[in-house]
This record gives structure tokens, C-alpha cells and sequence, in this order.
């Protein structure tokens, strides 16, 4: 039977970050926000051991603490205070006092604070429990309690003046950031609308909208389809996003007909979007329309769209690996030189050019998952823990989740997904054998594998571009497409390949 360990912090990200930790050992955990809370489910269903925080909301720790060891029924319970509200050792000898079993100080390393944990679990019930005192010492506990919460609030006042200093800081950024947003949207050449979802009236249009139709934008706002076109034309238009709110998914529409105030009739195409709150409810829907009419009288202008397209992906391909390179300085540029190194393997070995670019979008953000991982760990100069360990494996998962639903590629998600697979299945996440891996994650892997060993790493120095040829050769038909691997080397030592020229 699992051991069941209660939890109790009124910090959301604080408690989630335990109970994962928790959870991967085996163990059950239950969640309490405050003191009295956690006092009643202790209460009613006693736990093998108790987590506190000090500083909570209508009950603290210390009372929590005073409660369950003065309590028959809780007080051989291990009680562990864990907090990052420490301000002398007097905090510590308090809660000694209490009768509490550890006080440990956020934060602590993963390993450091499950071993303290099963520690106490294995110890088994506590044999220091404490009473409810006379008159004069009940008194004693009550100031030595306010005294230490009076340092401890004043501490928080402090920080608190300093987060609403950075709050500040933050809403200025936030405040440029959406006028910088707001300059993009009303700069872009396409139509740009937003409708409520619930009555389909317009709220918003960008400046290219309003020269578009002809119609001053102050003028739409508050109005439906039915009061700008005719009925026909708004007839189709709600048709389509009713469909886009209901099943709450994009709806590309390649051809429409608009009837414009000054253009007269127009080919447009749209894609309509549905904004959905956090409970599931669409709220708005966000509509971008491009005209097409003059595209439809040439195929060159046609070519010059699609081109346009796809480098509208490559670029978003790009934010995303910046995104990524921007949590992890060390690395920065890994991606972009896989990227390289793939598609020159790919080309070499004469694959079709929609494969090749498939490869490379996928090359420039196969470590998109890593954004989950916190960056102390990314950085990290050491050597990862076990824990930490299992949360870099997690990032290819991650990355897959992340891409699925983006309108990419097939198959870029499962390319990311694939891309630490190794031939005999030691591979990670999903352990897949040869058959089962894609060409274009084989190809990545053994691109990731040599740029990761010719490079500089928080943890070791460059290994060079020989070592990392050698692993490929030494492993190939094992881990590594044997194929893949030998076209890998050929271009290094045969054919003037080098991670510089990969860069660029």
C-alpha cells in the first residue's frame, strides 16, 4: 500500500513541483493550501507524513505544527517544515520546540530532499510529540509565535515592495509589447478582424481591412455580415464561422467571393480561428484574409505567394528555435547546425527536396521541448541528477505535444518525437526499434549526436569533430543508420563539410 505524504503550501507552482517529485517515488500525496485545511484532512484520514510551508493563509505552519503534535491521533506523525521564509536559526529551534522532526529550507536539491523524506517515511512513526502547555507557557508559545511571523511578514513586506517594483517594471513591458503587437497587426497587408462569438459582430479590424472593404472600421464595430454585404455573401460567411466555433478548430476557406465598396468584387482567402478561454468556450473568432483576385489571373503570382508561405513557416520555424537557443545561451546555434548538418546528409543522399526541407524545419526546432525543462538544469555544469535526468528524456514527448496541432508539415511532430530513437530500441521516449523510426529522425539523431560532441557544453569542454565521427562509426548498425552514418562522414572527411560552414 502506498505511503500517502500531505502536502501543504499555498504556492500552486510550489506544490506541483513537490508532488511530482513525490509522485515519481511511489508515493501518494494529498494537497492542503493552508493550515486549517490540512489539519481536517489530517483529522479525518491521517497521512504517514506532513509538508508544511510556514507562511500560509488562515492557519500557518507552526500552528499546523503545535495542532498535530498536541492531537492523540496526529502527533507520531513525521512533520517536516519546508520553507524559503527563514530569517535566523530562532525559526528553526521554534519549530524544534513544536515538536517538529526536520526544517528545511527551500530550495534543495531533488535527491537531497526525497532521501530526508523516505528517511522519516522509513523511521516510521515520530516519538516527540507535543502537549498543550499551561496558562504561562501557552502565552510563551504565542509570542515567541508573533514575533517570529512579525519578522517573517516584515520580510515579506519587503518583498513584496520589490515584486511590485518588478510588477511595474513588467506592466511597462507588457504596455510596449502590445503597441509593438498592435504596430504589427495594423502593418500587415492582410485583413485582420475579430468577431465576438456569441452574437458574431465585429470588434476589431486592422487599418488593411478598413482600405480593403471601403468602410471606415469605427463604423463595423458592433455590426454583423448582414449589415455590410449582401444577404447572400453574409449568408456564407456566418455558415462558416458558426463551423469554426462549434467544432472549435481553423477553417481554411482557399477561394471566397466579397463584394468591396471601391474594389467592387474581390477573390479572398481566409482563414478563420476560433479564441477559446480556458474553460473550452470560444469567445471570439479571429479572422485573415488575404485577396487573391490578381493571383488568379497569373500562375507567376501564384509562385510568389507560395514562396511567400513558405518563408512565413521558415520564419515561424525560426522564432520557435530562438525561443528555445534564448532559455539555453549554451547551446545557442545547436539546433540551426543540426539543422545544416541533416539537410547536407539528406541531399547527399538524394532525397526529394519537399523531404530535405521537411528535415530541415524539424533540424531548427528538434529541442523545442526543452522550453518544459527548467533552465538550471539545461545550463546546468554538473552532473545531472536522476531526477533531472528523467526530465531531460521528457523533451522529446514534449516537443511532439507542442508541434501536433501546428499547422506544419507532416510529418515534422513525429520527427521531433523520433529523434533520440536509436536502432536496438535503447533509445528514448517511446524505446522504438529500426522499423519503426523514421528516415528523417535517423538522420537528425546522428546530425545531433556529432554536433553535440564537437561542441562546448556547460557540463565538458569539446570532445572534436574526430571523436564524434568515431562514435558514429563505432556505433553505426546499432544505434545509427548505417547508411545515414556513412554519407555523415563522407561529407566530413571526403567532401569539405564543417560545422563552420554549417553555421553559416
Amino acid at each position: 500500500m502506498k505511503k500517502k505524504v500531505l502536502v501543504v503550501d499555498d504556492n500552486v507552482d510550489n506544490t506541483y513541483m513537490l508532488r511530482s517529485l513525490l509522485e515519481e517515488e511511489g508515493l501518494e500525496v494529498i494537497m492542503a493550501q493552508n493550515g486549517r485545511d490540512a489539519l481536517e484532512m489530517a483529522l479525518a484520514d491521517p497521512p504517514d507524513m506532513i509538508v508544511s510551508d510556514i507562511l500560509m493563509p488562515v492557519m500557518d505552519g507552526y500552528a499546523l505544527c503545535r495542532h498535530c503534535k498536541s492531537n492523540g491521533r496526529l502527533k507520531h506523525i513525521p512533520f517536516m517544515f519546508y520553507t524559503a521564509t527563514y530569517t535566523g536559526q530562532k525559526d528553526e529551534k521554534f519549530a524544534q520546540d513544536l515538536g517538529a522532526d526536520r526544517f528545511v529550507l527551500k530550495p534543495q536539491e531533488p535527491d537531497i530532499l526525497i532521501g530526508m523524506i523516505k528517511e522519516l517515511l522509513e523511521g516510521g512513526q515520530t516519538a516527540r510529540p507535543g502537549s498543550f502547555k499551561p496558562l504561562g507557557e501557552e502565552m510563551e508559545f504565542f509570542r515567541r509565535h508573533n514575533e517570529i511571523l512579525f519578522g517573517k511578514l516584515e520580510q515579506k513586506m519587503l518583498a513584496l515592495e520589490e515584486a511590485n517594483l518588478e510588477l511595474k517594471k513588467r506592466e511597462e513591458d507588457i504596455r510596449r509589447d502590445g503597441e509593438f503587437l498592435r504596430s504589427i497587426i495594423e502593418n500587415i497587408p492582410d485583413m485582420i478582424f475579430v468577431k465576438e462569438a456569441e452574437n458574431l459582430r465585429f470588434v476589431k479590424i486592422n487599418e488593411a481591412g478598413e482600405r480593403f472593404l471601403g468602410v471606415n472600421r469605427q463604423d463595423m464595430i458592433g455590426k454583423s455580415d448582414y449589415d455590410l454585404f449582401l444577404e447572400s455573401q453574409a449568408d456564407l460567411f456566418t455558415e462558416k464561422d458558426r463551423e469554426v466555433l462549434k467544432y472549435k478548430q481553423m477553417v481554411d476557406i482557399p477561394e471566397e467571393s466579397i463584394l468591396t465598396k471601391h474594389l467592387g468584387e474581390r477573390i479572398i482567402h481566409t482563414k478563420k480561428i476560433p479564441i477559446v478561454e480556458s474553460g473550452g468556450r470560444p469567445v471570439y473568432l479571429l479572422g485573415i484574409s488575404e485577396d487573391i483576385t490578381e493571383r488568379k489571373k497569373t500562375e507567376e503570382q501564384l509562385k510568389e505567394t507560395m514562396k511567400k508561405l513558405k518563408q512565413s513557416l521558415i520564419g515561424t520555424i525560426h522564432a520557435m528555435s530562438m525561443m528555445v537557443e534564448a532559455r539555453d545561451p549554451y547551446t545557442s546555434g545547436h539546433q540551426r547546425r543540426v539543422s545544416s548538418l541533416a539537410v547536407a546528409i539528406a541531399r547527399a543522399m538524394g532525397l526529394s527536396e519537399a523531404t530535405i526541407d521537411n528535415i530541415g524545419m524539424a533540424g531548427n526546432i528538434h529541442d523545442i521541448g526543452k522550453m518544459a525543462i527548467p533552465s538550471e538544469i539545461l545550463s546546468k555544469p554538473g552532473k545531472l541528477t536522476g531526477i533531472e535526468l528523467k526530465l531531460i528524456k521528457v523533451h522529446p514527448q514534449t516537443g511532439y505535444d507542442i508541434l501536433k496541432d501546428v499547422e506544419l508539415p507532416h510529418p515534422i511532430a513525429e520527427i521531433v518525437l523520433q529523434h533520440h530513437e536509436r536502432l536496438d530500441g535503447s533509445g528514448y521516449p517511446n524505446g522504438l526499434k529500426n522499423g519503426s523510426i523514421f528516415l528523417e529522425s535517423k538522420i537528425i539523431s546522428i546530425a545531433d549526436v556529432v554536433e553535440a560532441m564537437a561542441s562546448h557544453r556547460p557540463y565538458r569542454p569539446a570532445l572534436g569533430m574526430e571523436t564524434a565521427l568515431q562514435e558514429i562509426e563505432k556505433n553505426k548498425g546499432i544505434f545509427y543508420d548505417a547508411d545515414v552514418a556513412d554519407v555523415c562522414v563522407e561529407l566530413f572527411r571526403n567532401k569539405g563539410f564543417t560545422m563552420e560552414s554549417a553555421a553559416s
